[in-house]
């Protein structure tokens, strides 16, 4: 199928619009139908409403995201786009006259259809992305994307309430404009440009679970990936209970109404947005990691001090902005990664099995909602401290997990702000393998220019570290990770040393080895040597490269800025090759 419209805008602006729409139609229609029986069956139902509704709306995600996953490596991610856009459209159009007619079974097979087509829709959205946009502007497309969506939500969410506000809740006449936009996204879907299929070769699975395991090995094979994934589906089902118990808390601690506590909700998707464009733009050319466990800290530290001000209007309403806005700071590095680190045969079927998990997380918040308000009777606020345990538990893990990263970008900050660097011969070190630098060591503050001059991971090797530098100096090595060396020859005979920098390698690190003597060329020689007879090199082939840093002086204009500048913004030269 060709592109049926003229294309004055870039393939990715239709994209944006085309999943931007798609997602105002599914929050409008699923509160649509939450309100219509909140308002028919009565507020004291809303829980039990609630948890079904969020249920049915997850429950294709975990049917066919492998299948949808397989469609999108199958064939044309374009061409999906286009079909599930034409059958939503046609979805919602049903759906009004559920809703005409009050008919809950109706309504809810509308909903149903709608999220199956969002299921098979998500992997063609996001693994189009990287065939429409360079490498080097994936987090930025990414915290775009994101900061559109929770836009959607944000929208969603308000027109949801606003319309039904305005219109004294005529439930058909909200259906008709939800109708109107789905048309609208149609159009646009065919303005996407067209993309190959991937793989025509694969074949369909027809074992769900068997086809999400191993497409969880596969993930298994990239550093860090597999923890992505499931750092991913965490942030989903952390979402998608917030959104279900907004509205109960709102109505049963705040003393509000449901469209009221519907507007609480927007308030959160605001800061979803702001977060992710916030994350997009800091991330640069890469995915940064390093955000992930920061900001799943601060999400835990917001759910105890919703529960703690929860009597107080004034507090909560900028603490739901601000859960938000650490929740895109979360995703939008995982997602990018995502992207990033996936094969690109099997970009489609990790993103399905990504789903998969993270909307099983969505399926859990219904049925932790339905079990702590049903069967254990726990206030809605007291469930945010709840989320904050379970939060605090996920934190640890992540952290452990990505401990490389959070160091790595904290030492880059450090780095920015004690020196002013001034980087030569950038171009010879490649973007796309782990590097082995080989430099001279001089002071504790090397190893933050040479985090800070990259934004790759980095396992430190230093030479003859002294027993008696300061504490503190020792506990930064410690933390760093950093390999106390002998003399440099001890490499080749040092079994350990041999197998931790394979490992660091392996994982995609690169490596720096700080050493006393200035002759670099003299050391890469032994090391060279060192490295090809105990098979270093036997996974992938790194370069070697030297490194030189040189740190001056800042001139001051007056003794109390000669003290500050002694300490801050130090001019600093690192030298590649």
């Amino acid at each position: 199928m060709a592109t049926f419209f003229s294309k004055p805008h870039s393939s990715f602006t239709y994209l944006n619009t085309t999943q931007f729409l798609g997602a105002l139609n599914d929050n409008i229609f699923k509160l649509l139908i939450i309100y219509c029986f909140i308002h028919i069956e009565g507020i004291e139902n809303s829980n039990s409403i609630l948890a079904v509704t969020g249920a049915i709306f997850v429950l294709p995600f975990l049917l066919f995201s492998a299948s949808s996953g397989f469609l999108a490596d199958r064939f044309s991610k374009s061409h999906i786009i286009i079909y599930t856009k034409v059958l939503e459209f046609v979805a919602l159009a049903l759906g009004v006259l559920a809703l005409q007619y009050e008919s809950k079974m109706a309504a809810y097979a509308v909903l149903f259809l709608m999220a199956t087509l969002s299921a098979i829709f998500a992997p063609s959205k996001y693994g189009i992305l990287p065939e429409l946009v360079a490498t080097d502007k994936i987090s930025n497309a990414n915290g775009l994307m994101t900061s559109f969506t929770f836009l959607a939500i944000i929208l969603g969410t308000f027109l949801a309430s606003f319309l039904l506000d305005i219109t004294d809740k005529h439930f058909v006449f909200v259906a008709l404009f939800s109708t109107a936009m789905a048309f609208i996204a149609m159009v646009t879907s065919f303005c996407i440009q067209y993309t190959p299929p991937a793989d025509k070769t694969k074949r369909f699975n027809i074992l769900l679970f068997s086809e999400i395991y191993k497409t969880l090995k596969i993930a298994a094979e990239k550093p860090s990936l597999l923890m992505a994934i499931f750092g991913s589906a965490f942030f989903l089902f952390v979402a998608g209970y917030l959104q279900l118990n907004m509205i109960p808390f709102a109505v049963q601690t705040l003393h509000l109404t449901d469209l009221q506590g519907g507007y609480l909700f927007l308030l959160s998707a605001l800061g979803i947005g702001s977060g992710a464009i916030f994350a997009g733009k800091i991330s640069g050319k890469t995915a940064e990691l390093g955000f992930v466990p920061m900001a799943s800290i601060g999400m835990m530290l917001c759910c105890f001090l919703l529960d703690a001000c929860s009597s107080h209007l004034w507090a909560v309403v900028p603490l739901v902005v601000v859960i938000g806005f650490f929740g895109g700071m979360y995703q939008v590095p995982l997602d990018s990664y995502i992207q990033i680190a996936s094969p690109h045969q099997s970009r489609g079927q990790i993103i399905a099995a990504t789903n998969f998990l993270s909307f099983f997380g969505v399926l859990c918040s219904s049925g932790v909602l339905y079990l702590l308000s049903e069967i254990l009777e726990v206030s809605p606020d007291k469930g945010f401290t709840v989320m904050g345990v379970l939060t605090l538990f996920v934190t640890g893990v992540i952290g452990y997990q990505y401990f490389d990263y959070l160091s790595r970008f904290i030492c880059m900050v450090l780095s920015k702000l004690h020196f002013q660097t001034t980087l030569h011969g950038q171009e010879k070190v490649p973007a796309d393998t782990p590097v082995i630098y080989v430099c001279k060591h001089t002071a504790w503050n090397d190893t933050l220019l040479m985090l800070g001059s990259q934004r790759r991971r980095m396992r430190f090797f230093i030479e003859r570290v002294h027993e008696h530098e300061r504490k503190w100096i020792q506990m930064l090595y410690r933390l760093l990770r950093v390999i106390p060396l002998t003399p440099i020859e001890s490499f080749e005979n040092n079994v350990e040393l041999l197998s931790a920098l394979k490992h660091a390698l392996k994982k995609g690190i690169s490596v720096c080895i700080f050493v006393e003597s200035s002759n670099l060329q003299e050391e890469i020689a032994k090391l060279k040597q060192s490295f090809i007879s105990q098979d270093v090199f036997s996974d992938r082939v790194s370069p070697v490269i030297p490194v030189v840093i040189k740190k001056g002086e800042k001139p001051a204009t007056a003794p109390w800025l000669q003290r500050v500048f002694k300490k801050f913004r130090v001019p600093a030269a690192i030298s590649f090759g």
